[in-house]
């Protein structure tokens, strides 16, 4: 495609046809991977430049809201040149309207952990310094539109077996990855890669033919179930909160959720507030304490009432 442009801009015609459905469309995915087709990044903005004059041309074309350029993993630099380098020669200016990356932690272990020293909140935070000062982006608007953990079951994943995780870790650090990213106020979207999928995906798609939801399938349903809607206040300040403790709080229609798990092993906990109810981290209604609550690796929800 990149070695014919006609051929690249008949694909892109096609897609269009989607305008129909969605006005949204991400340009690239993993640019910064040769193996996945891009050797430079001329090549790339070659590409997306031509699909933006496609997607963006027409009445259906009016509207239209384009993400990239998709790096994936915490590769900063490159995301920083590419959305300042000037489009080659002969191409119009391309501008996307917010930032799409692949943000994968999943190297580093869980998402708390650093890397550079940054944190999961701390890329995000760069990725979206870097949007709002970038001369193909018309807003600092961010998408992280790619993000999982590879699981010990089999050769699924080109990040290998040292960074795959049983499910029980994947699906903590799901819901972890998207506290804390989402935490921010700077992402407005995060894609879990993928629904169906061995090694990795929410579900397993077995030899029978039917799919065995995971963990993280039902962690990721409890998530959107329990903060759907939410508004958050950002870290609990709490001076009781033990080491290894996190806790964030959320309100929805006069009731306030406070999410906390622990880093540091078993911890014992008093919220400030005593819950009305505990829901686990899939969705299980869990016994209230008389004082303290033991936080463990697995987030759970602790859902009062506001007077």
């Amino acid at each position: 495609l990149v070695r014919d442009p006609a051929r690249w801009e008949a694909g892109v015609v096609a897609l269009a046809r989607f305008r129909q459905l969605g006005r949204r469309f991400q340009i690239g995915q993993a640019i910064n991977r040769s193996k996945w087709g891009i050797w430079n990044y001329d090549e790339y903005l070659g590409l997306a430049a031509r699909a933006a004059a496609i997607l963006r041309s027409g009445p259906e074309g009016a509207g239209v809201e384009l993400f990239g350029p998709a790096v994936i993993d915490f590769e900063a630099h490159i995301t920083a040149a590419v959305v300042n380098l000037r489009s080659p020669a002969g191409l119009p200016e391309l501008v996307f309207d917010g930032l799409a990356s692949l943000l994968y932690v999943d190297r580093r272990g869980a998402p708390e952990n650093a890397q550079l020293g940054f944190d999961t909140p701390a890329k995000v935070r760069l990725l979206a310094a870097i949007a709002g000062t970038a001369r193909r982006l018309v807003s600092p608007r961010q998408w992280i539109s790619e993000v999982n953990w590879p699981l010990r079951e089999g050769p699924h994943s080109p990040a290998g077996k040292s960074v795959a995780v049983d499910e029980e870790s994947q699906a903590d650090f799901l819901v972890r990855y998207y506290l804390l990213a989402g935490a921010t106020g700077l992402v407005e979207r995060i894609d879990w890669w993928q629904l169906v999928a061995k090694g990795y995906g929410l579900c397993d798609p077995e030899a029978s033919g039917t799919l065995r939801e995971r963990p993280a399938f039902r962690a990721m349903a409890t998530l959107i179930r329990e903060l759907g809607g939410t508004t958050c206040h950002g870290a609990l300040a709490d001076p009781d909160l033990p080491g290894g403790a996190r806790a964030l709080r959320f309100t929805r229609e006069g009731r306030e959720i406070v999410v906390a798990w622990s880093t540091a092993g078993a911890v014992d906990w008093v919220p400030p507030s005593a819950p009305g109810r505990v829901v686990g981290r899939d969705g299980g209604e869990e016994p209230l304490a008389s004082a303290a609550y033991r936080l463990l690796a697995s987030p759970r929800y602790f859902i009062r009432v506001l007077r």
